[in-house]
């Protein structure tokens, strides 16, 4: 049965679960605390590696960006994506789903994607975290983040490392690296990635990915795909294009 649009039932696809706590009220920073269980196979997965990448790039080349949204400014759809990127369920997502998606609903103007990007799984979330949300100064996030789900190692083996870091940068076309690199340890990096963590935890974001849509300036609400395929997202997105 394809998942009712604005439906807030449980994804019946195992996710990677997490617990999201907060510091105390007045510290601004948001902590993420880590309690995650893998409940579908996939993470001991190496990486990806080389021979996927071009691809992975030429999926969103033409496609308006800013900052972390992918797509046409004026579409009145928007599709919010929760991912971590160490979560292998999120490269299944990216795989299996987002191409479609992509071509049919981005590309087309009708619907425009947001990366809300968490770091909950490790010190390598946060670096690419970090090297992603600097990239979209110069919009350009999706490109990178393209890239690091074609190549995603291991979970916390020390995948992201300065020299996969710069292999990626590399990749992107008229990207400047080295602003990336600076940028990448900037308080503002620093500051949205807390904001991203509170907005994750206001929205009860229990698991990567997770998906809402909002319609024009309405409060996005909850889509539980029941699978990574694009059949599980084309009726909730075809209900909010008709609202």
């Amino acid at each position: 049965m394809p998942p009712l649009p604005k439906s807030n039932k449980p994804a019946k696809r195992n996710n990677r679960n997490l617990i999201i706590a907060l510091g105390g009220a007045a510290v601004v920073a948001a902590v993420l605390i880590v309690g995650s269980i893998v409940l579908s196979g996939g993470s001991d997965d190496s990486s990806s590696g080389t021979g996927t990448t071009s691809s992975a790039t030429a999926l969103v080349t033409g496609i308006p960006q800013s900052g972390t949204i992918l797509g046409n400014p004026d579409a009145k759809v928007t599709m919010l994506q929760y991912e971590d990127f160490q979560c292998p369920i999120c490269r299944d997502y990216t795989v299996e789903a987002l191409p479609a998606l992509v071509n049919e609903y981005v590309r087309t103007g009708k619907v425009k994607l947001d990366y809300r990007g968490l770091s909950f799984l490790g010190t390598d979330s946060v670096k690419a975290l970090r090297v992603a949300l600097a990239a979209a100064n110069q919009n350009k996030l999706w490109e990178v983040a393209e890239l690091f789900y074609a190549e995603q190692g291991k979970e916390n083996s020390g995948w992201v490392t300065d020299d996969k870091v710069n292999e990626i940068l590399a990749q992107v076309p008229g990207l400047d690296a080295a602003k990336v690199l600076a940028d990448a340890e900037s308080p503002a990096v620093t500051a949205e990635i807390e904001k991203l963590n509170q907005e994750a935890s206001d929205r009860d974001v229990k698991g990567t990915p997770t998906f809402f849509i909002a319609v024009g300036t309405d409060d996005p609400y909850r889509l539980a795909p029941t699978s990574l395929t694009p059949d599980a997202f084309r009726p909730a997105l075809d209900d909010a294009l008709q609202g």
